[in-house]
């Protein structure tokens, strides 16, 4: 509204100072930076100082209808001038921080939404593993150690006598075996053959080596990654039980799964 105020009165200047009397550049330049400043962001942010310079020009502008040429109206002109410039950088600064505001304000909210998601996959994270190891111990004896939690699974139930070919009955055992590893967040995977103390210590070391072979194959054809699990053959070098008894052998005769931390 006071542009279009103003606008009536530079009109009515015009008309009545004649097409002989010729603007000063300074009236020139402060109608032209009041125009600017009150096209933009001033008028909503800087409103006080843009009133200001619209009064500031008011002046200018009826000075130079009563007097055109006097240095008065020169530098009344260039007082509206530097005032409504003012106002346009109070105008610009006010909505560069608003912008600003507004722009740490999503990031905040943004940054509360990723912590929010992330504690909520976090917890989502830990029942799966929860889950899974409970499925495990289910499925096998586990053990919590140093190395890691040790799954062991009797080598009798896997593999024939001195083979290394999995039973049919072994591969469902392995498939429930398979899918709680899978529900755990990927962490390394070391499986482990071991045999008893029958026969000789190479024999022994190949056989152990084989059957962990197999099974680690045999995770990896189930999905889990290739780069996350290691198969090592022990030999009859760890045993768990006295040799000397069958039930101390049926026990040696194992493959293990170390979860690592």
């Amino acid at each position: 509204m006071k542009t279009k105020q103003l606008l009536i009165l530079v009109t009515f200047v015009a008309l009545f100072a004649g097409c002989a009397t010729v603007t000063p550049n300074e009236l020139i330049s402060a109608r032209s930076a009041y125009r600017l400043a009150s096209e933009g962001p001033a008028e909503q942010l800087a409103p006080a100082e843009l009133h200001k310079a619209h009064e500031a020009l008011v002046l200018a502008e009826q000075s130079f209808l009563k007097e055109p040429d006097s240095q008065k109206t020169k530098d009344l002109a260039y007082v509206a001038q530097r005032k409504s410039e003012q106002a346009g950088t109070l105008g610009a600064m006010a909505a560069d921080k608003a912008r600003k505001d507004k722009a740490n304000v999503d990031f905040q909210k943004k940054q509360t939404e990723i912590v929010k998601q992330g504690k909520q996959d976090l917890s989502d994270s830990e029942k799966r593993t929860a889950d899974a190891l409970a499925a495990l111990a289910a499925l096998a004896a586990v053990k919590e150690e140093e190395r890691g939690l040790v799954v062991t699974l009797s080598g009798g139930v896997l593999f024939q006598s001195a083979k290394a070919t999995l039973l049919s009955s072994a591969e469902v055992k392995l498939d429930q075996v398979a899918n709680a590893l899978l529900a755990v967040s990927a962490r390394n995977l070391i499986v482990e053959g071991h045999t008893d103390s029958r026969g000789s210590e190479s024999y022994n070391q190949g056989l152990s080596q084989r059957r962990a072979d197999v099974v680690r194959d045999y995770l990896v054809k189930k999905g889990y990654p290739a780069d996350r699990i290691q198969s090592r053959g022990k030999g009859e070098g760890s045993p768990i039980a006295n040799n000397a008894s069958p039930e101390g052998r049926a026990n040696n005769r194992r493959v293990e799964i170390i979860i690592e931390r």
